[in-house]
């Protein structure tokens, strides 16, 4: 999408919803998925070999859990089709709020080439920042200037 039809959407419906991208899930679930049975393979392999002990056994371990929790982490995202980011005339929502007037700045994405985010950092520092990430928008460069016209025009008003 564009931000010409985020526009349209958000006059016509209020709001705009960025749900995760599902194509896009689908191919981290089978990346973590294939890594974590290639994890616990070698983990197995290993114990069988000569046990699980030293700094490579303790690297293993943790290599294992870190492949589950990504795993499960992205079946979760797949299965309850969350967490969904919501631009409307009252601020951004990701699971909290941030009203127009309670944002400071937004920031360019940034990240690695497949892991980039949109922060959208508070004016009170006790409150976290929302990060929009390429799993709920494809085109960040789009998405920073037209939040950011969406912000100034709620401050103008």
């Amino acid at each position: 999408m564009s931000a010409e039809s985020w526009s349209s959407e958000l006059e016509s419906n209020g709001s705009v919803d960025f749900r995760p991208r599902r194509s896009r899930l689908a191919v981290r679930l089978v990346g973590f998925g294939l890594l974590m049975v290639l994890s616990a393979w070698t983990n197995v392999e290993h114990l069988r070999a000569d046990g699980i002990s030293g700094a490579l056994g303790v690297l293993r371990l943790t290599a294992l859990a870190a492949f589950v929790y990504g795993t499960g982490w992205t079946a979760w995202q797949l299965i309850t089709n969350r967490p969904v980011i919501t631009v409307d005339a009252e601020g951004i929502t990701r699971g909290r709020s941030l009203r127009w007037s309670g944002i400071t700045s937004i920031d360019e994405p940034a990240g690695w080439p497949l892991a980039r985010a949109v922060q959208v950092n508070p004016a009170d520092r006790r409150t976290r920042p929302i990060s929009i990430p390429q799993d709920n928008v494809e085109d960040l460069n789009a998405l920073t200037p037209w939040l950011r016209s969406l912000h100034e025009r709620h401050l103008a008003d």
